[in-house]
């Protein structure tokens, strides 16, 4: 468990008496996000809601949160402010009451900072008041240290060497604005990156004997201490699950009732209740809610997926994000990777840079995308449509003729020469 709330407050300077035990969320009147019309309290995050998200930090920090602004001091955030348990805890032993978050960390910026609403760059809906306020600009802004590692991305291909940041920032310490779609993928792939350093941080505060418990119990799970071995001891797997002996499953969550089949592989992944990985499939890095499915030799990898998806075995999908109950079919591409400027995305009615290269696609609740369909990177599909590929090359009926035939504007024509050689030489 985290150290409890006060505890954190160690690092105040002498003779500062404070203590909080409620947090206010105070609305901000956001607009729903399209494609998929939801407020950003509704987004999912690692297979729950974004308010859902919230209640479990702050419980975390025994924290509560409470339906009016208390008169006291209090942690304030909005309802589109993602956070972790660490960036809070941190703010409460750096910040005084009357100052809300901000974080100096060029790199986390560089990576995280395109297309967020903010009145100044790194300076968050999240703070501490020291009595009701009716906006965040009532709080002055103070630094936070969010203690972050910088190291150098995984080294990629030198052909997309442009997409990646020189540096990436890496802490248990998170905090996010969500005003785009994009941001649906960002605070996903922030938060399986702080639950990782958070483990770590528990793991590294922990007492020897229960650092010797917890190692014994992975090499347990894992069956031996090869490198393949010990990722798989590192998974957590619900009950009631089908995973076929030839799966691959390592560093992932995976929920009750889940089937892997033949010769999948998952990896860190978060995988909700009911949801079915099938044969040859690849899920990297990728959250799949509730009941959702990847058909056969489907691939997904930074994607997220909301309840009740079924993705096919498309051309593989990257920084994809799919609606509650959508429909891919096979063969479905979406391009993820801009080779010239940064990929244009709309936001408020206009096309405007997202700030990054690497970006898929958005498919709304419920639509549906056919056949050989192309999806440019940053397209949005509306909830409800049905998306179909290109029909002229699709056979409708037969044109007659000798053979061979080729189909063009639904019909079958025939290509034969106008004359049937006899000469085994000769081209047809």
């Amino acid at each position: 468990m985290s150290p409890p709330m006060n505890t954190a407050l160690a690092a105040r300077p002498a003779g500062v008496n404070l203590r909080i035990t409620q947090a206010y969320c105070l609305p901000t009147g956001t607009r729903p996000i399209p494609p998929f019309d939801d407020l950003p309290k509704d987004v999912q995050v690692l297979g729950r809601s974004l308010t859902a998200y919230q209640d479990e930090m702050l419980a975390e920090l025994g924290l509560s949160r409470v339906c009016e602004p208390p008169d006291g001091p209090h942690v304030v955030f909005s309802d589109r402010t993602w956070f972790t348990d660490g960036a809070v805890r941190r703010m409460l032993a750096q910040l005084q009451p009357g100052q809300r978050l901000k974080v100096e960390c060029a790199p986390f910026w560089e990576l995280t900072g395109g297309l967020q609403e903010l009145d100044q760059d790194g300076v968050y809906e999240l703070g501490i008041a020291a009595a009701p306020i009716a906006s965040f600009k009532e709080l002055e802004p103070g630094v936070v240290d969010f203690e972050f590692t910088l190291s150098p991305p995984a080294k990629q291909h030198s052909a997309i060497a442009h997409a990646l940041p020189a540096e990436v920032a890496i802490s248990d310490a998170c905090v996010h604005q969500v005003d785009h779609w994009i941001h649906i993928l960002r605070i996903n792939w922030l938060a399986m990156a702080a639950t990782i350093e958070r483990e770590k941080r528990r793991f590294a505060s922990e007492g020897v004997l229960t650092k010797v418990g917890k190692l014994a119990g992975v090499l347990w799970r894992s069956k031996g201490l090869t490198r393949d071995k010990v990722a798989a001891g590192l998974s957590r797997i619900g009950p009631d699950c089908q995973i076929h002996s030839s799966a691959v499953v390592e560093a992932s969550v995976i929920g009750r009732g889940v089937q892997i089949g033949p010769m999948a592989v998952v990896r860190g992944a978060v995988v909700g209740d009911g949801a079915q990985i099938e044969e040859h499939a690849i899920c990297n890095a990728s959250v799949l809610g509730k009941n959702t499915r990847l058909g056969r030799r489907g691939m997904l990898n930074l994607a997220v997926l909301y309840d009740g998806a079924f993705v096919s075995n498309g051309r593989g999908f990257q920084a994809c994000v799919f609606g509650r109950d959508s429909f891919v079919a096979e063969t479905v591409m979406a391009y993820d990777l801009s080779f010239g400027a940064p990929v244009k995305v709309l936001h408020r009615g206009e096309r405007v840079s997202s700030g990054t290269h690497f970006l898929g696609a958005a498919i709304g609740h419920r639509a549906r995308v056919g056949a050989e369909v192309i999806l440019g990177y940053g397209a949005e599909v509306p909830n409800e449509a049905f998306l179909v590929g290109p029909a002229h090359n699709v056979l409708r009926s037969w044109g007659g003729g000798l053979g061979p035939h080729r189909v063009e504007d639904g019909i079958a024509r025939s290509c034969a020469p106008a004359h049937k050689s006899t000469d085994p030489l000769e081209k047809p």
